[in-house]
C-alpha cells in the first residue's frame, strides 16, 4: 500500500512539471517549479531504495537526508522532516560544512557550487551506503548515483546502478523505470571488482 501511495505521488510529480512546462505563459515560474519538484523526488527517492541493516546503529535509527552546499530547495524539505519511512523516521539535515556529513548520511544531495569537491569528494566521508543525489553535468559518471536535470519539457533524472551496487543499495524496479537512463552492472564491472549489493562496511 505504501509503496503504491509513493508510486502515484511520484508520478504526480512527474506530471505536474510537464504540465509547468508545457505553456509559456509560466515559464517565469520553472525556477520556483524545479525547486519543488527536486524536493519531492529526493523524497520520493527515499521511498524507493533499500539499505541494508548494517548501514544503522539499530532498529530504530533514522534516515538520514543530508543537504550539503548551497540548497535553495532545502525549505521544502523541512516540511517532511521526522516523517516516517517505513519503520523509521527521515531526518532532514542541512549544512555547508563537510564536517556535518562526514558522520553518516543514508540520501546525500550536493549542490551545484560544491562541483570542484567531487573528484576526491567521496573518498573523505566515512560511511559507505549512501544516496547521492545531484544536480549536475556528470554527477553520476564521478561517484553519485542519482543525477536530477531538467530537459527541454521537464525535470527528469538518471541513475548509477554500478555506483548503487558498489554502496550496497537496492532500488525499485519503479523507479528504475521511470529513470530516462540507467546505467546498469555489466558483468565485466563483476568480474573485475567484485561487487555485490551488500559490500563490507568500509569506516
Amino acid at each position: 500500500m505504501r509503496r503504491k501511495r509513493v508510486l502515484k505521488l511520484l508520478f504526480v510529480t512527474l506530471f505536474y512539471v510537464s504540465v509547468f512546462s508545457y505553456s509559456s505563459r509560466i515559464q517565469a515560474l520553472n525556477s520556483a517549479d524545479d525547486l519543488r519538484v527536486k524536493a519531492l523526488f529526493l523524497f520520493n527517492f527515499a521511498n524507493y531504495v533499500e539499505w541494508p541493516s548494517k548501514a544503522f546503529r539499530s532498529a530504530d535509527d533514522d534516515i538520514i537526508m543530508c543537504l550539503y552546499g548551497d540548497i535553495q530547495f532545502g525549505s521544502f524539505l523541512q516540511s517532511v522532516d521526522r516523517t516516517l519511512i517505513g519503520m523509521r523516521r527521515l531526518k532532514i539535515l542541512q549544512t555547508k560544512e563537510r564536517k556535518d556529513i562526514v558522520s553518516g548520511c543514508q540520501i546525500l544531495f550536493v549542490s551545484k557550487d560544491r562541483n570542484e569537491e567531487l573528484p576526491d569528494f567521496f573518498k573523505y566521508l566515512k560511511f559507505v551506503y549512501i544516496l547521492s543525489v545531484g544536480d549536475q553535468l556528470g554527477f553520476a559518471d564521478k561517484g553519485g548515483i542519482i543525477n536530477i536535470f531538467r530537459t527541454s519539457d521537464r525535470m527528469q533524472f538518471d541513475i548509477n546502478l554500478t555506483n548503487a551496487s558498489k554502496h550496497g543499495l537496492s532500488i525499485s524496479s519503479e523507479l528504475l523505470s521511470i529513470a530516462r537512463e540507467v546505467k546498469r552492472l555489466s558483468r565485466l564491472d563483476v568480474s573485475r571488482d567484485g561487487l555485490s549489493n551488500t559490500p563490507d562496511a568500509r569506516q
